[in-house]
């Protein structure tokens, strides 16, 4: 796996954050995280992609179009560092951000922790 790949992913696994429909967040998550995917931050933790699928609906039911922007990506050993940005929907930033993320073998992510 290649760090393309794995920014790649990322960049998907943001905009599933976005407000977006249903389908489209299922596609974006099914590209590039695994279906076993362990993840924790501090707004929650679970298992499973749609453990995830769940989370981030849930987020955006609470949290109605905020979205996020990625302020850098450090990718050494097969893994992944992201530091990120939450905006409200009118783009004033809000928070910044950092996920962990460790990949499987085909590049998809099969362990997230964020810090925020």
């Amino acid at each position: 796996m290649d760090t393309q790949t794995l920014e790649q992913n990322w960049a998907s696994y943001l905009a599933a954050y976005s407000d977006i429909a249903d389908v489209e967040r299922r596609q974006l998550l099914e590209q590039s995280v695994s279906d076993d995917i362990v993840f924790t931050n501090p707004g929650g933790q679970g298992e499973t992609r749609a453990g995830l699928i769940a989370h981030i609906e849930n987020f955006q039911k609470t949290m109605p179009g905020i979205y996020f922007s990625t302020e850098k990506v450090f990718v050494h050993h097969e893994e992944l560092l992201a530091i990120w940005a939450m905006h409200k929907p009118e783009g004033t930033k809000v928070a910044t951000g950092y996920n962990f993320v460790r990949p499987n073998n085909e590049g998809r992510f099969i362990y997230m922790t964020g810090f925020f």
